[in-house]
This record gives structure tokens, C-alpha cells and sequence, in this order.
């Protein structure tokens, strides 16, 4: 399994908590966190309530797992970088390592798009934490000179979600209406969102 994967894997090959883990993200990227009980993650997994209650307490608690895992996975992408070119290379190194993982894993997009588009009602537990670990990967590229400061690090924050994460949900959309406009199902048009700081 490539670093930053979450694709299923042999259930021998995984613990207790991470199979009720990874049967929990994928149940809720389907049919969303407020349609799945504890009871049917209980049932995908073959295990007691009582033993999911064991490893995360409540409902609650497990979904902040699950989130943990989403970030953890897109932390073990940004491993993967090699940061010795230059700094436009690095950047594009890095967002292509998250594109490339969470291509790899749809689950985990179908996951992040709800909580992207549901934040209130989750909490927004799992958008705090992936625009923190995007705030503290970008200033720490500033500082190390593998990132431009022409812009600032707020806008570059919005930018690299947008780049690695964005595009990829908004490629769906392009992708079904060009087909309803008539075009080439095999050669949709490319998408690339730009970021601009305001002038003020």
C-alpha cells in the first residue's frame, strides 16, 4: 500500500480499532456520519457496540478518529516530497502527492466533501484540523525558503487546499457538464482554480 493510503487491506492485517476505523470512514463517506449508527459500524466490522465504545467512547469520539485518520493519511502524503528542487517544484511536488493519495482513495474525498459542505453540522472538527496542518506546512515552507512570500500565508493556505483539494471535487462537476453540453466524455476540459490576494 503506497505511503498515505487508506484502501481497504486484509482484515487479518489490521487491528480491532483500525478495521472499526476504516469501516466507519467508509461508511459515512457514503451515506454521511447522521445515517450510520454505532450499531450498523458494529454490524460492517463484526464486532460489539460495546467494543467500539471500549476504543473511542461515543459517537463523537469515533468520528474524531476518523477524522484523525483523514489527516494522518494526507500527512503521510506530504512525507513522501522531496524538497530539494526549487520552490515552485516543491509546492507542486506536494500538492500533486495529496492529489495523487486521495485519487487513490475516494472514500477519503467523498468524506472530506461532506465535511466540507457540512461543517456546521459536524462541527467542522476535520476542516479546523486540515487548514491547521495547511497553515503550519506552509509557514514552515516560507521559512525554509521552499515556498514564495509574495503572497501571504493566508492566501498561500487557500491556495494549496484549493490546488490539492478542490480542483479534484470541482473535476466531477466540470467533468458532467461538459457531457451534458455535449463534449468528449473521454477529454474534458482541464481545471486549474485560481487564488488571488485582494488589492485593497
Amino acid at each position: 500500500m503506497a505511503p498515505g493510503d487508506v484502501s481497504r487491506v486484509r482484515d487479518g492485517d489490521l487491528t480491532a480499532r483500525a478495521r472499526i476505523r476504516y469501516a466507519a470512514l467508509e461508511l459515512y463517506a457514503t451515506h454521511g456520519e447522521d445515517r450510520v449508527s454505532m450499531r450498523r459500524v458494529a454490524a460492517e466490522v463484526g464486532v460489539t457496540i460495546g467494543l467500539i465504545q471500549h476504543h473511542f467512547g461515543t459517537k463523537d469520539g469515533l468520528r474524531r478518529s476518523v477524522d484523525e485518520l483523514v489527516v494522518d493519511h494526507v500527512v503521510g502524503a506530504l512525507a513522501t516530497v522531496d524538497h530539494s528542487g526549487s520552490a515552485a517544484e516543491t509546492v507542486a511536488a506536494r500538492d500533486a502527492a495529496v492529489r495523487a493519495m486521495l485519487g487513490r482513495n475516494p472514500q477519503v474525498v467523498r468524506y472530506i466533501n461532506r465535511a466540507l459542505l457540512e461543517p456546521e453540522e459536524r462541527g467542522g472538527s476535520l476542516l479546523e484540523a486540515i487548514v491547521a496542518l495547511t497553515t503550519d506546512e506552509v509557514e514552515r515552507l516560507r521559512r525554509a525558503g521552499h515556498a514564495s512570500t509574495r503572497s501571504s500565508g493566508e492566501v498561500q493556505v487557500v491556495r494549496t487546499l484549493m490546488h490539492q483539494v478542490g480542483e479534484l471535487f470541482l473535476e466531477r462537476v466540470v467533468a458532467a457538464i461538459w457531457e451534458q453540453a455535449g463534449g468528449d466524455p473521454d477529454a474534458p476540459p482541464s481545471l486549474r482554480i485560481t487564488v488571488e490576494e485582494q488589492d485593497l
